[in-house]
């Protein structure tokens, strides 16, 4: 579809009744989780001064998506999505609900932090390919790219705002309110019934998935860069608490200002890709922000000075998010539909996995030889 106007591409995404609840709703669930990773980062600093410990929550966060994606994918192809989203949603607000309140009582320790980081990791591993299915299935394919910008451009803007807020209450309030959206929606789904395919099913219907993704040329050679840039270069932002203090000598301030700019450029490379509108030469400009990427992030590892490492991460991150969601956008724009959650599962495995086993390589080493090199010798 052809937009006359620069914005023509997000209102179209946005008309959809669906889409725009879904999209209200997510608004304020990004904001919580970002309040809460970031309030997650320093509290584990501040109990440990370990960039171990930094890489470890972060991998207890993520990594549980590794093992239980390409299941969550296929059982994705067969429930109620809306169903399973809700019941994440409330879930996760509970378990923001209880690290604040043992936080106020001072009653924390590190492996409490990293029980709940796991527990919740565990439940938004079976959550994230519902979240990515759910999108194409609201908006079609003319306002897929779009709409897939517009999740990430909300991702972002709550990354710059989020470390500005308190983390405990905004992560249950956020969570909360967009379990409520949720059951405001109605949504039209194609699935497999149990008595179509039983459950004993599952791990042909998982091999089935990895056998038709990377004999997909396209979707194949996406997954391999994917896992690359994974592990490589998204991994630096968990290290910025032990940046900010032990190289640039600042504190909590900074951190925020750090994760900020990365956001602030995330929010640009989103939004260029929102209002973009269309997948035309996507490939492309993926292949180049990779690049820009990895050239910003050696600039940043041999930073001395908090300004240079400002500039640095904010281009990076509008790289990493042009990379990222256009990576994404090929993927949903490739896949047949009767693949669809198992093909996004193992997106989120590689997505979310990726980072978090990086991030506590890039911790390990860091605590023995330093924290800039693992970042410049990622790239």
């Amino acid at each position: 579809m052809a937009f006359g106007g620069r914005f023509d591409a997000i209102l179209f995404a946005l008309g959809n009744r669906n889409y725009r609840i879904y999209t209200a709703g997510n608004i304020c669930s990004h904001f919580g989780m970002w309040a809460y990773r970031i309030a997650l980062q320093w509290l584990t600093w501040k109990l440990t001064g370990s960039a171990f410990w930094l890489g470890a929550i972060a991998m207890a966060d993520l990594f549980p998506t590794v093992f239980l994606a390409p299941v969550a994918g296929a059982i994705t192809e067969r429930v109620n999505r809306l169903g399973m989203m809700r019941f994440s949603m409330l879930f996760s607000a509970a378990q923001a609900a209880v690290l604040a309140y043992c936080c106020f009582a001072g009653i924390v320790t590190i492996e409490l932090v990293f029980v709940l980081a796991l527990t919740l990791g565990v439940v938004l591993a079976i959550n994230h390919p519902v979240r990515l299915v759910i999108v194409p299935n609201m908006v079609g394919r003319e306002a897929l790219a779009s709409a897939v910008a517009i999740n990430s451009l909300i991702f972002n803007v709550a990354r710059v705002a989020g470390p500005s807020i308190a983390g405990g209450i905004i992560a249950v309030a956020g969570n909360g309110i967009f379990a409520i959206a949720l059951f405001s929606i109605r949504l039209v789904q194609d699935g497999i019934s149990s008595s179509q395919a039983p459950l004993k099913q599952i791990p042909a219907e998982i091999r089935a998935g990895f056998s038709y993704t990377f004999s997909h040329t396209g979707l194949g050679t996406t997954m391999i860069i994917l896992f690359i840039v994974g592990i490589c270069g998204r991994t630096y932002i968990d290290l910025f608490s032990g940046f900010v203090e032990t190289i640039f000598g600042l504190g909590a301030d900074a951190l925020g200002i750090l994760v900020s700019s990365v956001g602030v450029g995330a929010v640009l490379g989103g939004f260029w890709l929102a209002q973009r509108g269309h997948i035309k030469g996507l490939t492309g400009i993926v292949l180049l922000n990779i690049l820009i990427l990895a050239i910003v992030l050696i600039v940043f590892a041999l930073s001395t000075n908090f300004y240079v490492a400002v500039v640095a991460v904010l281009i990076g991150g509008f790289a990493m998010t042009v990379a990222g969601t256009g990576e994404h956008t090929l993927i949903q724009a490739s896949v047949d539909e009767h693949m669809r959650g198992r093909v996004v599962s193992l997106y989120g495995a590689i997505s979310r996995g990726c980072p978090s086993l990086g991030s506590l390589m890039m911790g390990w080493i860091g605590d023995h030889v330093g924290l800039r090199w693992p970042i410049q010798e990622g790239r």
